[in-house]
């Protein structure tokens, strides 16, 4: 499991010169003393204990052979007092981007750990930052510019953004071998049998298999405005990231999704990115609705060959088990095709689907 816990970032930062003093109280040692010792003025003492000189690496090694332990200590509290007073700045001046912050699924971002329930002003800001990995709200970008922005597309960027996010983060977990499409067509022949059980058996599988081939599966839960069932993407020129959604837990729609991305994976370039949304969303141009469609070709096809499209056609409602059985796949994956082609009536095959329910 990826520890999703929001990094611990101090209000406050504590010059060197705290510590120094501490020390100099100790050994009952003046500071006037100390600069004697040291060779430098009664005055630069004094600024360093009240953080208002930085410690520089000849006067480390000076502190070294007076007060002790080591230069590289007092080095290192001094980048560290610099890195919290540098924060404490930065946050001043995030405080006019709070509302931009208060755009994505706070409450949501709070409960699945990567943002501190405390974290308000700049502070929420600056951990907004660090979950989407980026160093300043200019470099955020709608996600929906990048993703088949012609789309009629419904969902709220900032909910999307954190849901894509997450996802990225959660494949950068799974080590994953270079990308081999041979290899990833294979796994998704074995794949089509996972249809048939339940997801504490096919998950972990799944994504070993994939990753093996070189693609990182992650299920994300969607945030709430973030009306996406999948997306595609390349992380690199040698990983793909298939990122699902649970926002419809039906298995036939789920299997038909995450073979429809894995289809932009194997057709389609790496730069090019997809987010899979509900049939009334989709695109309304010529060259992403073409784009799609060898998707949902790919998707189909891989789960039900084209060979056995004819008896599919014919098939009774009671014939629908033995079917699935002697092609390998779940029965809820005939019903769903079946649904779609409206060969057969949505209020009837209901038995034969269920709702994926996965272990905490």
């Amino acid at each position: 499991m990826t520890d999703n816990s929001a990094p611990f970032l101090p209000d406050w930062a504590s010059p060197p010169g705290d510590t120094l003093a501490d020390m100099l109280d100790e050994r009952s040692m003046t500071q006037t003393e100390l600069a004697e010792r040291l060779g430098v003025s009664l005055k630069h003492v004094n600024r360093i204990i009240k953080g208002a000189a930085s410690i520089s690496g000849e006067l480390a090694l000076g502190l070294e052979k007076i007060v002790g332990p080591s230069a590289s200590f007092w080095m290192t509290r001094e980048a560290l007092y610099q890195a919290d007073k540098s924060r404490q700045e930065q946050r001043r001046a995030f405080a006019d981007a709070v509302e931009w912050a208060k755009q994505f699924p706070i409450s949501e971002l709070r409960k699945r750990g990567f943002i501190a329930a405390d974290a308000i002003g700049g502070e929420l800001v600056e951990q907004v930052l660090t979950f989407l990995g980026i160093a300043h709200p200019a470099q955020w970008r709608d996600p929906l510019a990048a993703y088949r922005k012609s789309q009629k597309f419904q969902s709220n960027p900032f909910a999307l953004s954190a849901w894509l996010r997450q996802g990225e983060r959660e494949a950068a977990e799974i080590d994953c071998a270079p990308y081999d499409e041979e290899r990833f067509v294979a796994a998704l022949s074995r794949a089509r049998s996972f249809t048939r059980d339940d997801p504490d058996v096919w998950w972990p599988a799944l994504q070993e298999l994939c990753a093996a081939a070189g693609v990182a599966v992650v299920i994300v839960d969607t945030y709430v405005g973030a009306k996406a069932n999948g997306a595609t993407r390349w992380l690199s020129p040698h990983t793909a990231l298939v990122q699902l959604s649970l926002r419809y837990a039906w298995e036939d729609i789920f299997w038909f999704t995450f073979f429809h991305e894995a289809g932009h994976v194997v057709l389609h370039r790496k730069k090019q990115r997809f987010v899979e949304v509900a049939p009334n969303d989709r695109p309304v141009d010529a060259e992403s609705q073409r784009l799609e469609n060898e998707a949902d070709v790919f998707a189909a096809r891989t789960l039900i060959p084209s060979v056995h499209e004819p008896h599919l056609r014919s098939l009774e409602l009671g014939e629908i088990p033995r079917f699935a059985e002697g092609i390998g796949i779940g029965p809820a994956i005939v019903v769903g095709r079946l649904h779609h082609e409206r060969l057969l009536p949505f209020s009837h095959g209901r038995h034969l689907r269920k709702q994926l329910q996965f272990a905490e």
